[in-house]
C-alpha cells in the first residue's frame, strides 16, 4: 500500500514572497516553473466517500490529469501519513489498482453515483531539498482557493513530503523554516476543507 508522508504548513499570503527567499528554499532546486493546479474532488450525493474518510479527485497539471485515491490520516503538529493511490486519468474511474480491499469495494460500489463536489485551483512551485545523502524532501508551495461554486476559501501554505529519508528529517525542516518565518502547523487538508466549505452552503 502506497504511502504518502508530509508536514503541512500554513502561511499569511504575504509572507511568500520571504518564504521564496528562505536560503533553504531558494537555494533548493526547482522542479520546472511553478504552474497552475486544478483539481475537482468527487463523491456521491449523500457524501458516502466522506462518511467512508476517502478522498478521490481528479487533478490536471499541464497536459496531464492523475487520480488520485487518499485514506483519511490523522495529523498532528501538521504531520501526516496516508495510504494513497495515483495513476494515469484515462477517461474514466479505474479503481482495480488500489489494494485496500475496503476502499476498493466502496469506491467500486459507488461509482456510478460519483458526481463533482468541490474544486482546488493553486499554483504550485515545486523544490527538491537534499540536506544529506539518503533525502529528499519536496517543497511544494500553494497559493490559491478552494471553490465550491462561487464560495471559495484561500489556499496559503508549504508541503514538506518525505521522497525517501525519515519523518524527523521532514520535522527538522519544518522547526527550521519557522524559526525566522510565520509559518504554522495545519491539520486539515484541502479535501476537508472542500467539504467544510461545501456543508456550510447546504
Amino acid at each position: 500500500m502506497p504511502l504518502e508522508i508530509e508536514l503541512k504548513l500554513s502561511f499569511p499570503e504575504e509572507a511568500l514572497p520571504a518564504l521564496a527567499r528562505h536560503p533553504l528554499i531558494a537555494s533548493a532546486p526547482r522542479e520546472g516553473e511553478p504552474g497552475m493546479v486544478d483539481s475537482t474532488y468527487f463523491d456521491t450525493p449523500a457524501l458516502a466517500l466522506k462518511a467512508h474518510r476517502i478522498a478521490l479527485r481528479l487533478r490536471r497539471q499541464g497536459v496531464e490529469t492523475v487520480q488520485t485515491v487518499k485514506s483519511a490520516a490523522v495529523s498532528h503538529d501538521g504531520l501526516a501519513q496516508r495510504a494513497e493511490w495515483e495513476q494515469p486519468w484515462h477517461g474514466q474511474f479505474d479503481f482495480s489498482a488500489i489494494d485496500d480491499p475496503d476502499a476498493a469495494a466502496l469506491l467500486t460500489q459507488v461509482q456510478s453515483e460519483l458526481v463533482p463536489v468541490f474544486g482546488t485551483r493553486f499554483i504550485r512551485d515545486i523544490r527538491h531539498f537534499h540536506p544529506r545523502d539518503g533525502v529528499c524532501i519536496l517543497i511544494m508551495i500553494d497559493t490559491g482557493a478552494v471553490m465550491v461554486g462561487a464560495r471559495t476559501t484561500a489556499i496559503s501554505e508549504v508541503e514538506l513530503e518525505l521522497a525517501s529519508g525519515e519523518t524527523d528529517d521532514l520535522r527538522r525542516l519544518a522547526d527550521e523554516l519557522r524559526k525566522s518565518l510565520p509559518l504554522v502547523p495545519e491539520d486539515v487538508s484541502k479535501a476537508e476543507r472542500g467539504y467544510r466549505l461545501l456543508q456550510q452552503g447546504s
